[in-house]
């Protein structure tokens, strides 16, 4: 990245911002120093409250697949307030239809309540001299405690209604306290007859209501269908315009010039000279400028294609400073092999596939998260198949369920490496080798950060300390104690010296940071009971028998592998990269940078 400086007669300015705006090269820096800045144009403000009504209106459309439609501003402005009427009138609508459909619901709840009790709109209502309970309530305790016969009682589905003199109202009210478990408010209906007919109306005009409703998106529809193309058309347009209106900001200007200052790719210096040259007539100077002791251009990630989806879980925790190295190809290397691990399954490979594919295409946004993940899967597929294990049952080796169920006898002679839930111990050993490993090259990319920014001296000091601790440990262990301990003594030494208390501090941690490793076992054996329990709850169904059986036990199958599917995207995922950002990414990555943000660029 090159920081270079474009100076120029304030006549050209705006040819030289549209020039920079196409060929969405130079990352601008905003101006702060001696100089006045520049001033956005005149129709900035107008253009950016017009976009604001927009993007407004936009939001209250639904979205539509047409292709932008080529338009004036003139004309949008012209339409918009009529648009905004036609969508508020809508909204107001459907606003006024809802309620009533909640209302309608209501009802229809407590209606349905009194269904076959005999009752009528009428006997529901209070008069002079007659009351009415509606509610749950115990009714052969009501008559044993009620000694008068002032009241009729009305037995509904699920509710009772008591309709009863006021004469009596003390008694029997005394009686409905006593023995009542719920008690429902009447709703006001202007409908009449029996709690059937009235139920059934409220179905009709429920029905009214929901084809109205739908009726009235229909119409959204149909305006979006007509505005949205030319509204996106315009969105876009508008966004461009008032980016370079607010772009003299960032300049540098004096009653005549102009200076903006920047960051370009090195190798695109030479057609960026080149075309400011032509839209200027040969009358802007650009130059390469020093860089700051105390600046830092901005970051592109340039990995290949493979790489890619990884840089979003990079920058998920930060972005890369510029002078270190990129963990998007650590994760590339490492992340799929955890995460494959400790699924190990080949069916759940094939779920988790199909989830991440599925969800790069609902959430465009998130494609990149996606395709990472999906990578991930590609690894729990090829891990399945050599642990032989497919949705927790044994596919291949001596024992294969496979072979057993099919009569297939190669399914047996398939190689392994072994099953997972016969050698935990191995998964055990390998999990803490696996924390070694991968610790260590974190330490190795340190010392390559700091060799490129300090110097072999520092990179040794702060990085290669920990290797000769660790040297030390080694030799304590394997050896004995006595020639362990003066190379562990010379480690400490070094790491005051490279990293002084702070790093002193850490050592402690160092072993803490391996272990933690170990949760690449602990997942490994959930995901194996897991499937387990799922397939034996599946097998007790099949054992009953019948077609209840057989559907009972497929259902749990698919039910608990589903289930496990997300359970194992959950962990798998928030373990992996939790042992990426937590014990790894801390012993060499800095972060912090800024990332390279072209202007007129839609995306960095």
């Amino acid at each position: 990245m090159t920081k270079i400086s474009i100076t120029g007669s304030k006549k050209h300015l705006d040819r030289v911002i549209d020039e920079l705006h196409e060929l969405k090269l130079m990352d601008i820096d905003q101006y702060e120093g001696e100089f006045d800045t520049g001033q956005p144009s005149e129709e900035a403000e107008e253009l950016s409250e017009l976009l604001v009504d927009i993007r407004s209106v936009l939001s209250k459309l639904p979205e539509t697949d047409s292709e932008e439609q080529t338009t004036t501003i003139e004309s949008v402005q012209e339409q918009l307030p009529k648009i905004k009427e036609e969508i508020g009138n809508l909204d107001a609508e459907v606003e006024q239809v809802q309620r009533e459909l909640d209302g309608i619901n209501e009802k229809k709840k407590f209606f349905k309540k009194l269904k076959g009790s005999g009752i009528t709109a009428e006997d529901l209502q209070s008069s002079e001299k007659l009351d009415l309970f509606v509610g749950r309530l115990d009714i052969e305790k009501l008559k044993e405690e009620v000694k008068t016969d002032r009241f009729d009682i009305f037995e509904g589905t699920s509710a009772t209604a008591v309709i009863y003199s006021k004469d009596h109202a003390n008694q029997i009210e005394t009686a409905i306290r006593n023995n009542s478990k719920k008690q429902f408010t009447v709703p006001g209906t202007e409908l009449t007859g029996t709690c059937e007919s009235i139920y059934n109306n409220l179905e009709q005009r429920k029905q009214e209501l929901e084809s109205r409703k739908k009726s009235i998106e229909q119409d959204r529809q149909e305006l979006a269908e007509e505005w949205n193309p030319k509204l996106y058309y315009i969105e876009n347009f508008l966004t461009q315009k008032i980016e370079k209106a607010e772009a003299p900001i960032n300049f540098a200007t004096t009653e005549r010039a102009f200076m903006a200052w920047g960051w370009i790719p090195e190798r695109e210096f030479e057609i960026l000279e080149e075309k400011l040259a032509l839209v200027s007539e040969g009358k802007i100077h650009v130059q390469k400028e020093e860089v700051g002791e105390d600046e830092e251009p901005p970051v592109k990630h340039e990995n290949n294609r493979a790489v890619q989806p990884f840089e979003s879980l990079t920058d998920l925790v930060s972005v890369p400073r510029y002078n270190e190295l990129d963990p998007s190809v650590v994760l590339l290397l490492t992340f799929p092999l955890f995460f494959g691990f400790m699924i190990g399954d080949a069916g759940y490979g094939l779920t988790t596939l199909a989830v991440f594919y599925a969800g790069a295409k609902m959430f465009p946004k998130g494609k990149e998260i996606f395709h990472s993940l999906m990578y991930a899967s590609v690894s729990t597929i090829i891990f399945g198949l050599a642990f032989g294990d497919a949705f927790g049952y044994v596919i291949f080796g001596h024992h294969s369920e496979l072979a057993a169920a099919t009569g297939i006898q190669l399914f047996e002679q398939i190689p392994i490496l072994w099953h997972r839930a016969e050698h935990l111990g191995q998964v055990f050993t390998i999990s803490a080798l696996i924390g070694l490993v991968h610790v260590n090259l974190g330490y190795g990319i340190g010392f390559y950060n700091e060799y490129i920014k300090h110097g072999l001296k520092e990179a040794f000091l702060e990085k290669g300390s920990w290797y000769v601790l660790q040297a030390g440990a080694a030799l304590a262990f394997l050896v004995n104690p006595t020639a362990g301990l003066p190379v562990m003594i010379l480690g400490v030494l070094l790491i005051f010296l490279g990293e002084g208390v702070e790093g002193m501090v850490e050592i402690p941690s160092l072993l803490a940071n391996i272990l933690s490793y170990l949760r690449i076992f602990g997942v490994s054996v959930a995901a194996v009971a897991l499937a387990a329990v799922v397939n034996s709850i599946a097998q007790t169904a099949y054992g009953a028998g019948g077609l209840f059986g057989l559907v009972f036990g497929t259902a749990i199958l698919v039910f608990g592998h589903v289930f496990n599917t997300f359970i194992k995207i959950m962990e798998g995922f928030l373990q992996g990269i939790r042992l990426h950002y937590v014990e790894m990414f801390g012993k060499f990555f800095e972060g912090g940078g800024k990332k390279y943000a072209p202007f007129g660029a839609k995306e960095p």
